[in-house]
């Protein structure tokens, strides 16, 4: 449970939301300067991604786009298996 509760409260970094949602870590940077995805700033102008709020942005995004065959979800420049959801 206490381990549930860390991953939930996780920070993630742009390296690991762009290997995730299979995109370059510029795409994420650019998401981050228009405000279309979820960040934080810490301290030293460092960029971080909460994992809980990336996992209900990218719900949302899903659920917009279109469901193929084989559980593939394609909304403009993301394309992600529903296995790999976050």
């Amino acid at each position: 449970m206490e381990k549930d509760l860390h991953e939930r409260n996780e920070l993630l970094t742009a390296e690991e939301v762009a290997t995730r949602l299979r995109v370059r870590k510029n795409t994420i940077y650019v998401w981050v300067a228009r405000r279309e995805i979820p960040f934080v700033k810490l301290p030293g102008d460092t960029t971080r991604f909460p994992r809980i709020l990336i996992e209900t942005w990218l719900m949302k995004r899903s659920s917009k786009g279109k469901l193929l065959s084989k559980g593939i979800y394609l909304d403009q420049d993301i394309a992600i298996s529903k296995e790999e959801h976050l």
